[in-house]
């Protein structure tokens, strides 16, 4: 299964947030700096809101994409990015937010299938080190 155009964007959108995340003094200054180079101005009325620090050190990361528009798939192709810019440790692990019971069990059972594309995504991009 491929990414579509626009979930290329998007992924690069994360990497590129990351990367300030990394090199800036902060989150905040990451998420400014980011829209910046977007020419969007930040924290306006009409413009792009401040960033909302929920979790202290910890960036909040949102992506919105319309109904059918592979926001599971895109959420196991951002897990290696995040992987990537976090410092180096033993055991990483991913916290998967659903609205609602059916959707976390459909989640769950696709994740746990090895034949399923989340899970094979998962799988090639660590090795088959998933649990």
């Amino acid at each position: 299964m491929e990414l579509k155009n626009y979930q290329k964007k998007v992924i690069s959108d994360l990497e590129r947030f990351l990367e300030l995340v990394n090199s800036t003094a902060g989150i905040d200054d990451a998420y400014r700096k980011f829209w910046e180079e977007k020419n969007v101005p930040v924290g306006g009325l009409s413009t792009m809101p401040a960033y909302n620090n929920l979790i202290p050190g910890t960036p909040h990361i949102c992506f919105k994409v319309p109904t059918g528009g592979g926001k599971t798939y895109l959420a196991c192709n951002a897990v290696k990015p995040d992987f990537a810019a976090l410092p180096p440790m033993k055991i990483h692990a991913v916290a998967w937010m659903v609205p609602s019971d059916a959707i976390l069990e459909q989640t769950r059972l696709a994740l746990c299938d090895p034949g399923h594309p989340y899970r094979q995504k998962l799988d090639i991009d660590f090795g088959g080190r998933v649990e």
